[in-house]
């Protein structure tokens, strides 16, 4: 009797943690951005994104003196067993998930107070990449600012309007204790906590957004499945040298909807998709000064809303 009664409490509170959209388990499009796969010493070196973040800690902590690269190299394996045996680890040079935790001890987390207690209202979320941070946001008025860590310049956490579209927990690795997935039609991103708290205020992930675990615990709690979350900051380069129209995605997508909106025309979310509202936007743009008839986004269309490349 006690292990049916287990086990019917077990299936009820699965069934209700799936049917509020959360998963257990990372799903593919955000597991490129990052991995749990052990590190280990290769011949040649293994080149992986981890690496340089391993190094920045391991230069911090006074052990590496080489260059801040991603291969991970003699000199780097030979700190990182310096490291494992001052922490009562295996010296294997194996940098799998309990290295990877040793290494953040003593890593602060800075106290961010919030405004009082939360109040009642529709919560968004907004991150500014240059200033590395995140703040809720409830009725358009700013509640609590988390410190995070956004995309490398190689790889910029994207800029738009996006909403988060599923949710779930994980076990302390590298996506932390909890994620959270953004609909950016052109790559998996979303917001999780981190196996490597010295990274937080820095630009270091593939694109994500990253927090302190203790953070992004709590920020778990106040959002819901479709909260908006707005991401302003430093872009990639833009290509405007060729017209697109509708079914087009990408970050050009972002910033024609941003300049139809700032000259008045309502191409709804900066969410890099070129649908049905964007298109008709662009042909009123077209039809209003007299650009010919269509909906595809051209030099002309480009050069009169003040687009460009960067």
């Amino acid at each position: 009797m006690t292990q049916r009664r287990g086990f019917i409490i077990f299936a009820t509170a699965a069934l209700l943690f799936f049917s509020m959209g959360l998963s257990g388990k990372v799903p593919p499009y955000l597991r490129v951005h990052e991995t749990d796969e052990p590190l280990l010493p290769r011949v040649p070196p293994v080149k992986r994104p981890d690496v340089y973040e391993l190094k920045v800690r391991l230069k911090e902590l006074g052990l590496y003196t080489g260059a801040l690269d991603e291969v991970y190299d003699a000199a780097t394996i030979a700190a990182v067993k310096r490291f494992q045996k001052s922490y009562w680890l295996e010296p294997n040079g194996v940098v799998d998930q309990a290295t990877w935790k040793a290494l953040g001890y003593g890593v602060d987390r800075p106290s961010r107070p919030a405004s009082g207690p939360m109040p009642e209202g529709v919560v968004h979320l907004e991150v500014d990449t240059e200033k590395a941070e995140l703040t809720v946001y409830v009725d358009g008025k700013p509640w609590k600012t988390y410190p995070v860590a956004v995309g490398r310049w190689a790889s910029l956490t994207p800029v738009g309007e996006w909403k988060i579209v599923e949710k779930g927990y994980e076990s302390g690795g590298a996506f932390g204790t909890r994620w959270m997935a953004l609909d950016v039609p052109w790559g998996g991103y979303g917001i999780h906590g981190t196996n490597r708290p010295w990274s937080i205020g820095t630009y270091a992930s593939l694109g994500c957004v990253r927090l302190f675990n203790e953070d992004v615990e709590e920020l778990f709690e106040i959002v819901s499945i479709g909260t908006r979350v707005k991401i302003k900051g430093y872009r990639p380069p833009l290509d405007f040298g060729k017209p697109f129209g509708p079914g087009t995605i990408g970050p050009e997508v972002v910033r024609l909807q941003e300049a139809l909106r700032e000259f008045g025309f309502d191409a709804g979310p900066c969410d890099g998709r070129y649908g049905p509202r964007t298109a008709e936007s662009v042909r009123e743009v077209r039809s209003l000064f007299g650009l010919g008839l269509g909906d595809s986004a051209t030099r002309d269309v480009f050069v009169l809303l003040g687009v460009r490349g960067k």
